[in-house]
């Protein structure tokens, strides 16, 4: 599955490349205390999100979601302006990326296929850190405009 895991995270950097956005630096990862990272999903594409339909959620460690990034969890949800939740995140900030099941046939056991609907947390194609225990959900809000390569 970490195979799986980093081909997803390589794609969607691919995707972020087409954005023209400059690649961030990583930061080096803090270990906290164990704590819950809440991102509320907002899909404003063509589709429907339901239970055929999901938005796949990915939780990484790293600005740079790409080649040799490696998700540290994913979670699916299958209602629009619902919170993916994370539990148990030991790192103190995190970095968001989502796409939408158009066709209803991703199992989360591979990347996205080429064409699905993706998102990113942050502005202008670069990834923004989420901050692991936030009391406040982060939102992610993302439309069919950036697709998987």
């Amino acid at each position: 599955m970490n195979r799986a895991f980093t081909v997803v995270a390589a794609l969607l950097l691919a995707g972020l490349a087409q954005s023209s956005a400059p690649a961030l630096a990583a930061p080096l990862a803090a270990t906290v205390t164990a704590g819950t990272v809440k991102v509320t999903i907002h899909y404003t594409g063509k589709g429907t999100v339901d239970a055929s339909h999901k938005v796949w959620v990915w939780l990484f460690d790293t600005p740079n979601i790409g080649p040799g990034a490696t998700p540290i969890d994913q979670v699916s949800i299958d209602q629009n302006d619902m919170d993916a939740v994370f539990q148990g995140v030991a790192t103190e900030k995190v970095y968001i990326a989502a796409a939408f099941d158009e066709t209803g046939s991703m199992m989360g056991d591979a990347p996205p296929p080429t064409g699905t609907p993706i998102g990113i947390l942050g502005a202008n194609g670069a990834a923004s850190p989420v901050q692991s225990g936030a009391k406040e959900a982060a939102v992610l809000t993302f439309n069919d405009t950036l697709r998987m390569p």
